[in-house]
């Protein structure tokens, strides 16, 4: 006999066997149950926090910075007022030009280095060559700033589209 006509015969044979080991549908209260018991775990909770919850992951000291307001900024915080929070509210720029002007003036490069014709900046035991980036901590937030260009008295550095050059000091 043919080995696939071999297997639907045994098939045949063993779904009814297998078939009457099989429970019956679940009686309707219970499904009732059931289903009630799923509804209630999938039903939408109200994700209301406490009014003096902090969100790590919105500060309102970014809020204050960048001018922007969200769900963790009270209405006090985004018409310009001192958030809710307790926090005091950081006296920095507004613009970008600004905020890379302030970061920038804030960095004390320790020296003016040419090696193999390259200029780079020294920054304590980091050296930044033109073309690198500079990863600093400015008002409790990480900025990455990239050196575009430097030469013996000045250098610029770049934060998203804004540009900023200034003098070694």
């Amino acid at each position: 006999m043919n080995p696939a006509r071999l297997l639907l015969l045994a098939l045949v044979v063993a779904v009814p066997a297998f078939a009457a080991n099989v429970p019956p549908v679940i009686a309707p209260p219970k499904r009732a149950e059931a289903l009630a018991t799923a509804q209630s775990l999938l039903a939408a909770r109200d994700p209301a926090l406490p009014a003096d919850a902090h969100n790590p992951f919105f500060s309102s000291a970014f809020a204050a910075t960048a001018g922007v307001t969200g769900p963790a900024v009270s209405d006090a915080a985004a018409d310009g007022a001192a958030p809710a929070t307790g926090e005091a509210r950081p006296g920095g720029p507004r613009s970008g030009r600004d905020l890379l002007a302030a970061m920038a003036n804030a960095l004390k490069p320790s020296g003016y280095i040419v090696m193999g014709g390259q200029a780079s900046l020294s920054f304590g035991q980091k050296r930044v060559k033109a073309g690198g980036t500079l990863t600093i901590t400015f008002e409790g937030a990480d900025y990455t700033l990239d050196v575009v260009s430097i030469d013996r008295t000045h250098f610029t550095v770049r934060l998203g589209n804004e540009t900023y050059t200034r003098p070694i000091k």
